[in-house]
């Protein structure tokens, strides 16, 4: 039998939810881990590369932490090192290494799992968190900002996928398709 579940259950709640990131960015890691980089900047139609869906999500879990959750902003640092961008845009320089990838989501994740180990449950679930610079109309809770994380996180997982899919030259197997609950 196969059981599925997020992390082993801890008695903190940020630790059991931080479980579910951390096997999100395991699978990230895999996809990444058996392509190669000409894979991962092969461009279909006009869709993001998966290179760039990669460091998008390096560089959304950055501004996360350091605009967020540290309330520390964004440096000139941070900004040359993750590529950053005026306007927000999904896109990687075609001479962007895989290990440069991999280095940069492991660095933001880092920094994550150092934030959410340092919490207790109360502080995990209190909104009074606001965007550095900011005029304070929105506030976050760290349970919030983590969920989205991992929220954002899949939802990429599975564009990257789907161009993994059509760079291949592969089809989607639709078993349900052959379900017989059609034919009704």
């Amino acid at each position: 039998m196969k059981e599925y579940t997020l992390a082993p259950v801890s008695a903190r709640e940020s630790m059991h939810l931080l479980g579910g990131v951390i096997q999100t960015r395991e699978r990230l890691l895999d996809l990444l881990g058996r392509m190669d980089e000409e894979t991962m900047h092969h461009q279909v139609h006009d869709f993001p590369t998966i290179a760039a869906y990669a460091l998008h999500l390096s560089q959304i879990e950055w501004w996360w932490n350091q605009m967020v959750l540290r309330d520390s902003g964004i440096t000139d640092e941070d900004r040359e090192r993750f590529h950053f961008k005026e306007k927000q845009e999904i896109s990687c320089p075609d001479s962007v290494e895989k290990s440069f990838l991999l280095a940069r989501l492991g660095e933001s994740r880092i920094q994550t799992r150092e934030f959410y180990y340092a919490l207790s449950d109360q502080e995990f679930r209190r909104a009074d968190l606001t965007v550095a610079g900011g005029q304070g109309e929105e506030v976050y809770s760290p349970e919030w900002v983590l969920y989205h994380l991992l929220y954002h996180e899949s939802y990429h997982l599975g564009q990257m996928y789907m161009l993994q899919t059509w760079i291949n030259g592969q089809r989607e197997k639709w078993d349900h398709f052959n379900s017989p609950y059609l034919s009704l």
